[in-house]
């Protein structure tokens, strides 16, 4: 008998508890806070090993502060328009009851065509494959495309450059900053020169004109710095050739969008080995189309 009596206790403690939790997000309360019957509010507070219990007059003391309330719901908003949204076709916009509203040019002027499909909204895989290269290789060329011809990128930003040093030995130098990389612009010289006053008087000196450097002089370590630079175009775009169509690169292997869900959400396929995410040579089949 005294074990049924434990039990259903348990089981009330139990249900109580999270019909407090239940109340108390819907409120927007903080966590392990929760309003009292007659109340105001109460809060569990742990101090290290030790758990307090504050009660306070009112729901104030309790509830999370406007800010983080109103930051959350963008965040919510924010990321719920870009998943149903984010890929939608120029000039289509959604419609409250599903679907979307596109001005589709049927040749004798813009017309609005309603869609209640997502998927019939959304850019095609391929186009939005197309579009994040394209922005990737602005990026890259945004980057990296001005450095120093014997100047190549660090994984972890900056650059290394091979260089001489005062005594004409080859020294690879590391940069953290990028603009140290670049090449400077006529105006970043101009700045960076300080003038001599015209008022002082400079010793006269006898200036010769420099001999024009042999062409056959071989430069190694300008050979070795085109070499690096090149070595790093390669790799690029060997990472983007012959990938599968709705395929994307990351650092190790590639993410693969394999279909959509019923709802017109993409289903992605995490794929950790190269020979999985590009098509093979005459390979033809789904995401290796003819070339």
């Amino acid at each position: 008998m005294w074990r049924s009596v434990l039990i259903l206790c348990l089981l009330a403690v139990t249900a109580q508890c999270a019909v407090r939790r239940s109340v108390a997000v819907a409120v927007g309360f903080r966590e392990n806070c929760f309003p009292k019957p007659s109340g105001g509010c109460k809060c569990d507070i742990n101090d290290g090993s030790v758990d307090t219990m504050i009660e306070f007059a009112t729901d104030d003391e309790c509830k999370k502060p406007i800010e983080m309330v109103t930051a959350e719901n963008k965040k919510k908003l924010g990321d719920e328009i870009h998943q149903k949204f984010g890929a939608f076709k120029d000039g289509c916009f959604p419609k409250p009851s599903g679907g979307c509203k596109c001005n589709v040019d049927l040749g004798h002027g813009e017309e609005v065509v309603e869609y209640s499909s997502d998927a019939e909204c959304k850019k095609s895989v391929e186009s939005q494959t197309a579009e994040n290269k394209k922005e990737l290789n602005k990026e890259i060329k945004e980057k990296f495309g001005d450095f120093k011809e014997n100047c190549f990128p660090k994984p972890s930003g900056g650059c290394k450059c091979n260089e001489k040093d005062a005594h004409g030995n080859e020294v690879v130098t590391a940069y953290n900053s990028p603009s140290e990389c670049r090449i400077r612009s006529k105006r970043d010289v101009a700045v960076g020169t300080q003038r001599q006053p015209t008022n002082v008087n400079q010793p006269q000196q006898k200036y010769r004109q420099r001999d024009p450097p042999s062409q056959n002089v071989r430069d190694p370590v300008r050979e070795r710095a085109q070499a690096n630079y090149a070595a790093v175009l390669d790799e690029l775009h060997n990472k983007f050739k012959g990938l599968k169509e709705g395929c994307f690169p990351r650092p190790k292997g590639c993410l693969c969008v394999i279909g959509k869900t019923a709802e017109g959400r993409d289903i992605t396929e995490r794929r950790m080995k190269d020979a999985d995410c590009k098509c093979k040579e005459g390979e033809r089949g789904p995401g290796c189309p003819a070339a």
